[in-house]
């Protein structure tokens, strides 16, 4: 009887534990945009359609080139697209799978052609980002990185109105159509913070593992 009492606990505890687990790792669960990078590339200079994307004015994917639009900068390692806006124009996606009410963090990093020596005038590419038709920053002016550092990074939240949701980078260059804006590394996570700090993820282990002992005990008492 004592045997078969120990089982059934202990087949509660796992139970239960694998219930925290998977409520812990939902907190830290990407729920990804199509094509975060703009893959593929279409080569040099790119132009052409990105799948997951619906564009409009001069857009495209392509790799990183001097004589291209991706002519400075870098990506996070494994990245090596990024997507294109010149002059004016735009890249939109539909978000899915969202919960009204809920907060989400979009993530991506941003950059714009080196046009250094070029002799076109007030060809800084301003984007702003909008999620279900709503501003959510911008016009921002976006410079180049220069050289190899990496692109600029960006974050904000938003709170989803619904299950869908449309995203759109809007890109103006006023007289400027050498010059381009360039977008990789897109993300969208659920909650205001972007990626959870280590600290967070053993503050949520050690929760865990105390509410399983809680548990354990509460189950022997009863």
């Amino acid at each position: 009887m004592q045997q078969q009492f120990t089982t059934g606990v202990n087949m509660r505890l796992r139970v239960m534990a694998a219930v925290l687990m998977f409520a812990g790792l939902g907190l830290a669960a990407r729920a990804d945009v199509t094509n975060p990078n703009f893959s593929p590339s279409n080569g040099v200079p790119g132009y052409g359609a990105v799948p997951g994307w619906t564009s409009t004015g001069a857009t495209g994917s392509t790799v990183y080139n001097t004589s291209g639009f991706w002519n400075n900068g870098s990506l996070p390692s494994g990245d090596t697209t990024a997507g294109f806006i010149q002059a004016d124009g735009s890249f939109s996606t539909t978000l899915t799978g969202l919960n009204a009410g809920q907060t989400y963090t979009l993530t991506f990093m941003d950059n714009a052609r080196d046009l250094t020596g070029d002799n076109c005038c007030n060809a800084t590419p301003s984007l702003t980002v909008l999620v279900g038709g709503s501003t959510l920053s911008g016009p921002t002016a976006v410079t180049p990185v220069g050289d190899s550092v990496l692109f600029h990074s960006f974050s904000d939240s938003f709170v989803a109105t619904s299950a869908m949701e449309t995203l759109e980078f809007s890109s103006t260059t006023p007289g400027g159509t050498d010059g381009a804006l360039l977008l990789s590394d897109v993300h969208v996570l659920p909650g205001s913070t972007a990626v959870p700090e280590p600290s967070s993820l053993m503050l949520l282990g050690t929760g865990i593992l105390g509410a399983a002992g809680m548990m354990r005990r509460r189950l022997f008492q009863s």
